[in-house]
């Protein structure tokens, strides 16, 4: 079927559970991890006594990375974000940094895709490309260079809650399939997790944190049908508050309850 968006693009705009404090044991290894993956040692430290840690706790099973917060427990990531559109399309990403690709992005945020790539860690979510950029390879290089679905990272379940809804909705409800003008499909992204490239950790140069159509450079992917097309997908205006509402993006190992 045809897309009812525009093919033209849009001009660019000026870690299993994990109980983080049950035992001292489990208390000094999670110090030792945490120190080996978020603190940071710069030159002249050692003077001024050892470095912090970026991570604070916050409740019982909650602690806090820059913006973005996680109970140990549930493995629930919480991240603040805004609506940046809200209508038309065709748009390539549910979730972007500020400073990324927002002109083709339904939500932005101020967070850093680094924080939510060492939280995913934290609390054992894995990481895994499998087969979802199979459809980028042309049919006879499949076999050859593709990869398996065994391989494939976590798959995970987003929801947003618009400040002063009652409960988040599942994320697939805010997009709109060009393909028949009606919203997403439900279903769950895989946590592909971006790549390093000449020490430089992708998902964070480019802002890129959950992609509709394939990146490979994005923390979270999706494998429906039309992943591959960057034409397909739109912003679904009935099931987006205005531009610039705030609220707060949730990634969860199962999926939410949608929206009655």
């Amino acid at each position: 079927m045809r897309s009812h968006f525009n093919a033209n693009p849009l001009p660019l705009s000026p870690f299993q559970n994990l109980n983080l404090s049950v035992t001292s044991s489990m208390r000094s290894l999670l110090c030792l991890l945490l120190f080996s993956l978020i603190c940071l040692p710069l030159q002249g430290e050692e003077e001024k006594g050892a470095p912090q840690p970026k991570v604070k706790k916050i409740g019982e099973n909650r602690y806090r990375l820059g913006l973005v917060e996680f109970d140990a427990k549930s493995r629930e990531i919480s991240i603040p974000v805004a609506v940046n559109m809200r209508e038309g399309g065709p748009i390539e990403y549910l979730l972007v940094h500020e400073n990324g690709k927002v002109h083709e992005s339904i939500l932005t945020t101020a967070a850093s895709p680094l924080d939510i790539q060492i939280a995913m860690k934290l609390l054992k979510y894995k990481a895994g490309n499998g087969d979802v950029f199979n459809k980028l390879l042309p049919p006879e290089l499949i076999e050859k260079e593709g990869g398996k679905k065994e391989d494939r990272g976590d798959t995970v379940f987003f929801g947003f809650q618009a400040a002063g809804a009652s409960k988040p909705i599942p994320v697939y409800e805010l997009i709109m399939d060009g393909e028949d003008a009606e919203a997403m499909e439900a279903g769950g992204w895989i946590y592909t997790g971006s790549v390093l490239e000449g020490g430089t950790f992708m998902a964070e140069a480019e802002g890129s944190i959950l992609a509709i159509y394939i990146d490979h450079l994005s923390l979270f992917n999706m494998t429906r049908d039309g992943a591959d097309l960057d034409d397909r997908w739109g912003a679904r205006t009935s099931a987006i508050p205005e531009i610039g509402t705030k609220g707060i993006f949730r990634i969860h190992p199962r999926e939410i309850e949608a929206a009655k």
